[in-house]
């Protein structure tokens, strides 16, 4: 995931950034919502976690200048600091337009899942991926390569649909044991590394199709071969 962190308490940021590096995503840093306004203009991000300590004022002005800004807003998890104002802010937090709201005490485990959770909501929302030249139909399971139609398994149709959405960004193995297997992911990663084996075998077989590319053993990505090189 590429995500935005707005928030002013260096500290605390570093610490959601380290967090979800290490799990293998993207952070970005702002310390006030119009630095961070402008970086959605230039990247493209999967979520935004949001300061609640911002004045209401500057909350609302957020999100409302992030929808006009943008076709397609991005998700925003707003962090409640755990003081008696914390309802007041998730109330008026959903009011202007967060789509999740997360108050303290929380763990930074609980904070990645909440992200996962938007990201794989928002991204549900659209029935039909396109990457490159792999078309997904999401209602009807159909998957086609051109004009070439793919046969996948249930599974091998999650995980392909997971990194079409992401393209062409990487998707970490913690991410697609989650959409898989939900709370309940395999103990070793035996199971994923022969579903990934498989959809790469059925990829190799389509002449000038994707391929599936392990990123320094942390996740995968969609690759569309030279178009994608460096």
């Amino acid at each position: 995931m590429h995500v935005l962190i707005v928030e002013d308490n260096d500290a605390l940021a570093v610490r959601i950034g380290a967090y979800l590096e290490q799990a293998g995503d993207e952070p970005d840093f702002a310390y006030d919502g119009r630095l961070g306004l402008r970086l959605c203009e230039i990247n493209q991000y999967d979520a935004i976690v949001l300061n609640a300590r911002l004045s209401r004022a500057r909350r609302v002005d957020f999100y409302r200048d992030l929808h006009a800004r943008l076709d397609d807003p991005v998700p925003i998890l707003q962090l409640g600091h755990g003081n008696a104002d914390a309802h007041r802010a998730s109330d008026e937090g959903f009011a202007a337009g967060a789509d999740e709201c997360l108050d303290a005490p929380f763990s930074l485990r609980e904070l990645r899942r909440s992200l996962q959770t938007l990201v794989y909501r928002r991204r549900a929302l659209s029935r039909e991926v396109v990457a490159g030249p792999l078309r997904m139909d999401v209602d009807h399971r159909m998957v086609h390569c051109g004009s070439r139609a793919v046969e996948l398994s249930p599974i091998g149709f999650r995980i392909l649909e997971m990194l079409a959405r992401a393209y062409p960004r990487k998707v970490t193995r913690d991410e697609i044991e989650h959409r898989v297997w939900q709370d309940d992911p395999p103990r070793s990663d035996a199971a994923l590394r022969g579903h990934i084996h498989r959809l790469r075998q059925t990829l190799q077989s389509i002449v000038d199709g994707p391929t599936i590319q392990t990123v320094q053993v942390a996740g995968y990505k969609l690759s569309m071969g030279r178009e994608d090189d460096p």
